[in-house]
């Protein structure tokens, strides 16, 4: 009787520990598939808040940071540069004008690794280019027509932007929209992407202009968006060679008939003295799914999904293309849209709404 309880009692053990064994492998598995949430927290800001008149900026349409740790603000209403040191009294560089080095058509901003401040200008014909004062240095390159932007730094010479011009292409002069890397001349020295307007015909290329995203990290790989549809992502070598892809399973975000109507209405209001645009525009039917926010200093790439309506979302990707981490910043309370900007010195955001006061956020990754 004994021996059969004593069998009955090392059975129930052995299933015990078998199973325990069993359940802390299995926890042990899920804990490593889990990706590891942060979040955003403000810790500083510049620019006007709600009763106050010292920091007015005008509008921000670039920005931007400098490798000394300054952020650089391309103010268009005000038609200046301003500076915000790390640490100091911000100032304004550079002014409206005709003159060498001052500001007519700016339309871009980014500095270089060697500290030079870069702006193409598109009345100018020009990318002008400055030191750390916003003292003018002389053309980047002069171009017959529009110079590329936007524009991303790759190293101490190198840029890559986006240029819209007419092209020699099998001996024909066509209209293009291209991405290319250029070194101190109007020649791009290296292609990444290329749109022919003949080949696919006007409404088609706005919508996949429309479409369009990249980014340019300063090692110089190359990180390309051109699709609605997808969550896919193309990555480069500074020498326009595809290493590897970005890509998860997603459902597109359809748009309802109002808005595509509203975004029909408002093209033709900018194109009605358009003599090229016959009209028929089309828009994508298809919102936005993903936008490319940039390469922080551990050389990860954030990129934001179009989500949610309460806040902002990232997904994080090592430089092996797998998914690090998640990133959230909650505005559910406070509704604002911000524009988004990670490199290698930090985490910035630029308040767009135009019903709101134009300012600068710094921000840090806090863990949930």
């Amino acid at each position: 009787m004994k021996s059969e309880i004593a069998k009955e009692l090392y059975l129930v053990f052995l299933i015990l520990f078998i199973s325990c064994g069993t359940g802390s492998d299995d926890s042990n598995q899920s804990n490593e598939d889990i990706i590891p949430e942060y979040q955003l927290a403000v810790v500083d800001s510049f620019g006007v808040e709600i009763g106050d008149s010292i920091n007015m900026i005008g509008s921000i349409q670039y920005f931007c940071h400098h490798p000394n740790g300054s952020v650089l603000i391309l103010d268009r209403a005000a038609m200046c540069l301003r500076v915000i040191p790390p640490d100091g009294q911000a100032y304004t560089a550079l002014r409206n004008g005709e003159g060498p080095g001052e500001l007519s058509g700016p339309q871009g901003l980014c500095t270089l690794g060697d500290g030079r401040i870069l702006i193409p200008d598109m009345y100018k014909h020009e990318m002008m280019t400055y030191d750390e004062q916003g003292n003018y240095l002389g053309g980047y390159f002069l171009s017959h027509g529009e110079p590329p932007s936007p524009v991303f730094p790759v190293d101490s010479s190198s840029v890559v932007g986006i240029m819209f011009d007419n092209r020699l292409v099998e001996e024909e002069t066509q209209l293009c929209y291209s991405l290319d890397r250029y070194n101190s001349s109007i020649e791009p020295i290296a292609n990444y992407y290329m749109l022919n307007f003949d080949l696919v015909g006007w409404n088609e290329a706005l919508k996949a202009i429309d479409a369009f995203d990249f980014y340019a990290d300063r090692a110089g790989n190359v990180y390309i968006v051109n699709d609605f549809t997808e969550y896919l992502v193309n990555v480069y070598t500074k020498d326009a060679l595809l290493t590897y892809q970005i890509e998860e399973p997603v459902t597109p975000l359809q748009k309802s008939e109002a808005q595509i109507q509203i975004e029909i209405d408002e093209y033709e209001e900018f194109a009605v003295n358009d003599a090229s645009y016959r009209g028929g525009y089309q828009p994508s039917p298809y919102n936005q799914l993903i936008s490319l926010a940039g390469v922080d200093s551990e050389d990860n790439l954030w990129i934001e999904r179009f989500d949610s309506d309460t806040g902002y979302n990232f997904d994080v990707w090592d430089p092996n293309g797998e998914l690090a981490y998640t990133v959230s910043f909650s505005t559910a309370e406070s509704p604002i849209e911000i524009k988004f900007l990670v490199d290698d010195i930090g985490i910035i955001g630029a308040v767009t709404d135009p019903d709101d006061y134009p300012r600068i956020y710094y921000f840090e990754t806090v863990e949930i």
